[in-house]
């Protein structure tokens, strides 16, 4: 078995991700519909639709999202910010419904180190709602993790650090009508 193969089953049978899905979707009583991990067969082809659009990867085809959020995102992206703000670690991401009018469901990308990812899909009120859990507690006990909200349409990409800071780039934010977090 290749190291490959061997990563790809660790991630098919992490115990850590399916009891973090299951403690989420519990004390949110979320349906499965709402949220959900990324199936294994699927995540990493749509974790490398975002590295590709969003990632800086001038330099390497290798990089990935790591850091994209202080490190640079990619041309297209950063030829579309729309801003990097300063934030309530607790609170910012109740904006989210307002900010994003009629979207459906969006992919959280949640950075456990590098080249670590696990990757959620859910309806932005549903996300809300695991985000306030998630910052409430440390991530569960996971620490405070930097995390990505991304388009399933990948017109968007907005990243939270470690820093208390959020960046949006891309197209498709409600901007002009909103009075949230970043400055008029």
């Amino acid at each position: 078995m290749t190291p490959e193969e061997r990563r790809a089953l660790g991630r098919r049978k992490n115990p850590m991700l399916h009891q973090l899905e299951e403690q989420l979707r519990g004390s949110l009583g979320l349906s499965a519909e709402a949220f959900h991990r990324v199936r294994f067969d699927r995540w990493e082809a749509i974790y490398e639709q975002i590295a590709d659009r969003f990632a800086d990867r001038t330099r390497s085809r290798r990089n990935g999202l790591h850091w994209a959020n202080t490190n640079g995102y990619s041309p297209w992206a950063m030829a579309r910010l729309a801003g990097c703000w300063h934030t309530d670690s607790q609170s910012w991401f109740l904006c989210l419904p307002q900010l994003l009018p009629g979207e459906g469901a969006v992919y959280l990308v949640l950075e456990l180190g590098p080249d670590r990812f696990w990757l959620f899909e859910g309806e932005v009120g549903a996300m809300v709602s695991v985000l306030t859990l998630l910052s409430g507690t440390a991530f569960l006990g996971l620490g405070h993790l930097d995390y990505y909200l991304v388009s399933r349409k990948f017109r968007w990409i907005m990243g939270y650090n470690h820093h208390d800071m959020v960046s949006l780039a891309g197209e498709g934010f409600a901007l002009e009508d909103f009075s949230g977090f970043p400055p008029p």
